[in-house]
């Protein structure tokens, strides 16, 4: 595999061109890998009444559904997004998980998992919110905490 990096004042945004000879599964790999980084790096617009704010995905905790609208809610906050549930999972990187039917979570901000007869809560960092994840989604949150590095 040849890398090459052409920078030039020319260009107006910065732009990745791979060339395969065939589409084959170490191409995919790398179109995913790259796709999760550009993710990880993204923004997301949030709207508290008429105002903007633009949101990095790091700071969200968590996106959840309240009455056909879609929140992202961060330590203070909660704002309203422009997207659909499912369109946020498919576009989201690694580190968010669907955790039920309504909501989506960013597992590196999860501090616990408590298991009680009522549900499955959990707690995030610095942020007294705490979200219930149903117990069609729990194995695979503690698949994933599993595998996270505290």
């Amino acid at each position: 595999m040849k890398i090459r990096v052409d920078v030039s004042p020319d260009y107006s945004e910065k732009e990745i061109v791979i060339k395969s000879p065939e589409d084959d599964a170490e191409l995919k790999e790398l179109l995913d890998k790259i796709k999760n980084i550009n993710n990880q790096l993204g923004k997301i617009s949030g709207y508290i009444d008429d105002t903007v704010y633009s949101l990095t995905l790091n700071s969200i905790l968590f996106f959840e559904t309240d009455d056909r609208n879609v929140y992202a809610h961060t330590t203070n906050n909660a704002y309203l997004i422009h997207y659909r549930l499912y369109e946020l999972e498919n576009s989201l990187p690694d580190n968010f998980l669907r955790v039920s039917k309504s909501s989506i979570l960013n597992v590196d901000e999860v501090v616990s998992l408590t298991r009680s007869v009522t549900g499955n809560l959990v707690q995030f960092k610095e942020s007294y919110k705490t979200l219930y994840v149903s117990r069609r989604f729990l194995k695979g949150l503690k698949n994933k905490l599993d595998q996270k590095e505290f």
